[in-house]
């Protein structure tokens, strides 16, 4: 399986937004705080989610990967973070098909694609890296 980078489709990554507010907004009547409040606890979510990941990794527990991958996923498409969202799923979906090299391969574009989403959380309080 083979994965792509981030932007790899032809997008620009500074034309995409990493998130769509506009998901968020919807739900949250355009409050912009109470968006940015959710973003954060995303952020957390993903930054401890991809720990998660990188560690059951190491360790060969590719079933666990899977299931945090596909919480990850989960997560990314409700927050709008739609480019996240399909990359994980390629993850989830070698983790499934037990190819080890591929999740392995595909750490770093994630690690990316974590950071261009934490880049556009608003600063509240600590941002914790991947």
């Amino acid at each position: 399986m083979t994965l792509g980078a981030p932007g790899s489709s032809g997008r620009g990554l500074s034309a995409t937004p990493a998130i769509d507010r506009s998901v968020l907004g919807e739900w949250l009547a355009d409050d912009d705080a109470a968006i940015d409040e959710l973003l954060a606890v995303f952020r957390d979510s993903i930054c401890a989610e991809f720990v998660k990941m990188r560690e059951l990794l190491a360790v060969g527990r590719l079933d666990e990967y899977a299931d945090a991958a596909h919480r990850l996923r989960g997560a990314a498409l409700s927050m709008g973070a739609r480019a996240l969202a399909e990359f994980v799923g390629l993850l989830f979906t070698a983790a499934r098909a037990e190819d080890g090299t591929a999740c392995a391969n595909g750490m770093a574009i994630l690690e990316t694609h974590v950071q261009l989403v934490v880049a556009e959380v608003p600063e509240g309080g600590r941002t914790p890296r991947p």
